[in-house]
């Protein structure tokens, strides 16, 4: 439970201030980190699956949500900037 909450404020925050290029060294850390996890733990194949795909998909996700709020935030400013 933290760590998805985590994931999501990572990818939110990831999102928000970066651009694609910081996401493919995260989502590549984080494929290794649930890969060494799962193996870690003892899962079986399809759990270790399950879980990077899980992982792969909060983080990528919630950096979709962080580009969401970027453009309405540029998109209020230039508006404002305008009138």
């Amino acid at each position: 439970m933290y760590a998805a909450t985590a994931l999501a404020i990572l990818g939110v925050a990831v999102g928000i201030a970066f651009r694609y290029r910081v996401l493919l060294p995260i989502v590549g850390v984080l494929l290794v980190a649930s890969v060494v996890f799962s193996l870690a733990r003892g899962f079986d194949f399809l759990d270790t699956a399950l879980t990077v795909l899980l992982a792969q998909t909060i983080l990528q996700g919630s950096y979709f949500l962080g580009l969401l709020i970027r453009a309405i935030f540029t998109a209020v400013q230039r508006m404002r900037s305008a009138l």
